[in-house]
């Protein structure tokens, strides 16, 4: 317990300080070969360094630049815009948090990002509501006002969506924090930006949800 309020402590400062799918696949009934096997095993692990996609801004349609990011451990991977956001890893012997901060200055925006969390500690779905949601956990403890919840959402690796708000000097910020669950693997995601990025950053933090895929 002293563990998880000292990690409570420590991220919470660390969000104040800074402002803050799955593929389904059906297979044939027969039994592969060795060289079938590899070679599905290749293909699943495999992701191209970049690839194209289009999203809407404003209502207009904008091609982007998609760059993979991967790490081993824990192990995951996305794609992500890279004229949009920079990717930078944190670890400690709690766990680790991957941020994509947006840039698009060349400055980072602490206070706009997406980030993907690593509990050592959290083993379960159950575990993980309770850091987050809990008496004292993540929300509480950094002034967030919830606005809605939805167990409805488009990605296969997402199991709860908790919206909030927070207004800080003045400035409204908007974000959502996912709790997930894929490949025995427990994780949660950030997403927090002021109110007035919401359209230029909404469909680009989707590129990242949509194409996050665990143990690959």
């Amino acid at each position: 317990m002293k563990i998880q309020k000292l990690y409570y402590l420590l991220f919470g400062i660390l969000l104040l300080t800074t402002a803050i799918p799955s593929v389904a696949q059906s297979h044939k009934n027969v039994t592969p070969s060795t060289k079938l096997t590899t070679t599905l095993a290749r293909t699943e692990t495999q992701r191209p360094p970049t690839k194209t996609a289009t999203i809407y801004v404003e209502g207009e349609k904008t091609p982007v630049t998609l760059k993979l990011y991967k790490q081993s451990s824990p192990k995951f991977s996305t794609y992500y815009p890279d004229q949009f956001f920079v990717s930078e890893r944190l670890s400690s012997d709690e766990g680790t948090r991957t941020y994509f901060y947006v840039n698009t200055t060349g400055t980072k925006k602490t206070d706009a990002y997406v980030s993907v969390g690593y509990l050592n500690f959290i083993k379960n779905l159950g575990q993980l509501k309770q850091f987050v949601d809990g008496k004292r956990g993540l929300i509480a403890f950094n002034g967030w006002q919830v606005t809605n919840r939805t167990k409805k959402l488009p990605y296969a690796w997402a199991k709860e969506k908790i919206s909030f708000q927070q207004r800080k000097d003045n400035q409204l910020y908007l974000g959502n924090v996912i709790l997930g669950q894929s490949k025995g693997q427990t994780f949660y995601v950030i997403t927090y930006y002021p109110a007035e990025y919401g359209d230029g950053f909404s469909p680009r933090e989707n590129l990242i949800l949509q194409n996050l895929q665990l143990g690959s």
